[in-house]
């Protein structure tokens, strides 16, 4: 009796057998820890990309505080640069409040900078 009750059990224990094995394949041997946070120069450069002036120049002005250093000319630049570009946009939308908003905020990165230092309306220069 023993050889037959192992008979038919045999095509019902090898199924729990071979679930048993394989719910412990199924957990991760090592989870992989979470990626690290971007570093400020890399936020800067998502944002810059994406086009996301005003939360740039906040990361900008993070980077002066916490990583002072050559690069900061070059992030100041291209920043300036990027505010600069969205004012033309706008003028050439007509859009003079968004215009003189983003020269605004060209000239308080690049306050020496000559191409910023534009003419006033009756014809007198800006003051640098």
């Amino acid at each position: 009796m023993p050889a037959s009750l192992l008979r038919h059990l045999a095509p019902l224990l090898l199924p729990l057998v071979l679930a048993a094995c394989q719910h412990g394949s199924t957990e991760p041997a090592d989870s992989a820890p979470p990626p690290a946070p971007p570093s400020l120069s890399q936020e800067f450069e998502r944002q810059l990309g994406k086009g996301d002036l005003p939360a740039a120049t906040a990361s900008f002005k993070r980077l002066q505080l916490e990583q002072p250093g050559p690069a900061l000319e070059t992030y100041q630049r291209r920043l300036s640069e990027a505010w600069l570009k969205r004012g033309e946009q706008a003028l050439e939308r007509g859009d003079m409040s968004a215009a003189a908003t983003a020269l605004n905020n060209a000239r308080a990165l690049m306050p020496k900078a000559p191409s910023l230092n534009l003419p006033r309306q009756n014809g007198a220069p800006a003051k640098p």
